[in-house]
């Protein structure tokens, strides 16, 4: 197979790293969360741009990643028991 068809596996259906994005992001909250965000974002786009995408391209799979991101939160969010309240 030529260079020139060979694809990287799409960030965002990269498990491991969506899992483990959302539950540090789980733990961060505020200025801390943003920050974080920002920082993995840029380091993802870096990665992507390196891999032989362009910036539209890439801008595009970074967005993605953060939507499986949110997914990813938003299921470990229902997963977890609601706490007990007691009279």
């Amino acid at each position: 197979m030529s260079p020139e068809k060979v694809r990287a596996f799409p960030i965002d259906r990269q498990v491991f790293l969506v899992r483990d994005v959302a539950a540090k992001l789980d733990k961060l909250h505020g200025e801390t969360a943003t920050s974080f965000w920002r920082a993995k974002a840029a380091e993802l786009l870096d990665l992507v741009v390196g891999s032989g995408r362009d910036k539209a391209t890439a801008n595009d799979e970074v967005r993605r990643f953060f939507l499986a991101v949110q997914r990813e939160m938003l299921v470990a969010a229902v997963a977890r028991p609601a706490p007990s309240l007691s009279a």
